[in-house]
This record gives structure tokens, sequence and C-alpha cells, in this order.
């Protein structure tokens, strides 16, 4: 396959992961960066392409001049406008960060355009390549039994981050712009959820100015499938620590998770509860980066494509509804 021409809209902390994996890629030519700091474009061109790359402030001069194959957007959810709609309309693929878009207006839309063009796009839920994350998938689809079970989240940090993200109208909150990941690994096990109930505090930010997430939240998912999953989080636990781990119960197997890549399996239907350990080192960014190029070569869908980004979106809007209505809402499909 040629060399991809490839651009980054948005150079951030974030991006930098993906820029130092595309950067060591064959397959792939760096041509692009584009923010509205230029500074910060200029940084990632002199770091990952020797200063080969063109420097932008706006995307849509990235589209018209550049000729790209490949975009990743890693925008802030307040951030994003139509670069995903003028991606399809020059016809580039596209990894998009989660969360795709603030309200499912817009991500019905982003959708709409991926699907009108037939370019491959990437949602960038990582979790769902991890080795263990793979593994009980795959118990789940060849399991004999029902597939239904119940799922115990936790995810924790505590660090005040940027100042965009502190505001739920930037963010659009803990649970819509970090424990997203969760929420999308619960529907990845799962299903579709059918109803969710949420409760959201702010307990240990009340006295720094704009911040306006919740720092503490308590969602409970119910699914069609009958199962159902608790998940914590709080932006006040260990400083500049991020953990993320989970639980997930089935009828013959219980599995406890550390990380996406990591968990131990015990077999609980069988007599004295044998285990097994799955452990991996998987680099997660560079195995969605993988899967995306294998998908533009085999011209195959992603392994998360743009339904994935809404549906676990419209679930994460749906709980933060829930938490300012203060009832259970109940979810359809977007």
């Amino acid at each position: 396959m040629k060399q991809l021409r490839t651009g980054i809209i948005g150079c951030g902390h974030f991006a930098r992961k993906h820029a130092a994996h595309l950067s060591a890629i064959e397959e792939v030519n760096l041509v692009g960066f584009c923010d509205k700091d230029a500074e910060r474009a200029i940084s990632y061109n002199e770091q990952f392409t020797q200063r080969k790359g063109s420097i932008f402030t706006d995307y849509q001069e990235l589209f018209s001049d550049m000729d790209l194959d490949l975009v990743y957007i890693c925008l802030p959810p307040f951030a994003h406008g139509n670069e995903v709609e003028l991606a399809c309309q020059h016809g580039v693929n596209i990894l998009i960060e989660k969360p795709i878009a603030l309200d499912m207006e817009q991500a019905n839309s982003m959708a709409k355009h991926v699907h009108a063009s037939g370019v491959k796009c990437q949602v960038g839920f990582m979790y769902r390549f991890g080795k263990a994350a793979l593994e009980f998938r795959r118990y789940l689809q060849e399991s004999s039994s029902e597939p239904k079970g119940f799922m115990l989240g936790r995810y924790a940090c505590n660090s005040l981050h940027s100042n965009w993200w502190r505001s739920r109208e930037h963010s659009g909150g803990q649970l819509v712009e970090q424990v997203i990941h969760l929420l999308d690994m619960s529907r990845y096990f799962f299903g579709e959820p059918i109803k969710v109930f949420s409760l959201q505090d702010n307990l240990f930010h009340r006295d720094v100015e704009s911040y306006t997430n919740e720092d503490v939240s308590a969602t409970v998912i119910q699914f069609a499938s009958g199962s159902v999953a608790t998940i914590a989080a709080t932006n006040g636990a260990i400083p500049n620590r991020w953990e993320y781990d989970w639980r997930l119960v089935t009828k013959e197997v219980t599995a406890d998770f550390s990380d996406s890549n990591n968990a131990t399996f015990y077999q609980t239907a069988q007599e004295g509860v044998p285990t097994s350990v799955i452990s991996g080192k998987d680099d997660l960014y560079l195995a969605e980066t993988m899967d995306l190029l294998e998908a533009i070569r085999e011209n195959r869908e992603t392994f998360v494509p743009i339904d994935e980004g809404v549906r676990s979106l419209n679930l994460a809007l749906s709980a933060t509804l829930s938490a300012q209505k203060e009832t259970p809402i109940n979810i359809s499909l977007p």
C-alpha cells in the first residue's frame, strides 16, 4: 500500500501518543499539523517529521491544501466543528478521539457523513483492544449460557486537568470525557443499554473557580440483555494517578480486570474454581492505529466504527441527564 498522507488536528498532550506511533510506521507519511496555537503545531512538526510537514491553524486549509489520505482528530470535545464532514467530503479516512461530540445532533451528523462517504473511521475507544478484554468478549460470544452478567467498574484520578476540562460546558463532565471509556466497555460486553440512573456531585472542588464538572459519580445501567453495570468514578482520589479497573460476573465466569490487558478469570461453575491469568502488554493506541490501517488496506469496517462512538456518547449523555433530572432515563438507540 502507498504511504498514507496523514494529518493531525489538535496538537495537544494526547495527540502526542498517536504522532509517535504514526511517525514510526513505514506506510504513514505525516505531512500536516493543525492547531489554533501555531507553536504547538510547529513543535510537533519538529519532533515528528524534522520540519518536513506543513503547519496550519485552520483545519479547512489542511484539507484543501494537503491531499490527505488519513487524519487524526484529537480535539477537546467543545472544539469539534465540521472537521469530520470535511474529511468525508475529501475522502479522508479518520481516527477521532472520544467523546466525538457533546450533543447527539452533532454526533449523528458525523455518522451520517461517514456512512455516506464510505471513508474508514476509527473511534478512540482503545480499551476494546486489550488482550484480556478481547479474551472475555470471545468467551461471551462462544458461551453456551445466556450472554448476560454484571459489571462493577471504577475510575479514579485527582487532577485539576486543563482549564477547559473543568468546565462541563466544554468537556461534558468527567463521566462524558473520561469515564465514557468504561461506559463503552459495558456496551462492548453486554450490548445496548435500555435504562440508566446516575448520581453526580462536586464534593472536592467547590472552591476551585470555574470548576463545574462533577468529581464523584455513581451510575447504574440496565441492558436489553438483562445485564446490569454499576460504574463509580471520582476526581478526588490519589493525585496525578489515573486508575481504572472492573469486575465482570457471569453465570460461569468471574473476571477481575486490573486494566484492559490484564485480568484473572475464575471458572466459578467448575469444581475447585480453576483460575487463569490473562496478561498483555500491548500498546492500545498502536493497536487501534494498526487496525485502522488494516481496514483501509482490506476495505473493511474498523474495529470501533463511528456508530460505536455515537452510541456510547448517547449512554454518557443519558447518564448526565439522569443526574440533572434525578430520575432514571430510558434509552433508545440514536
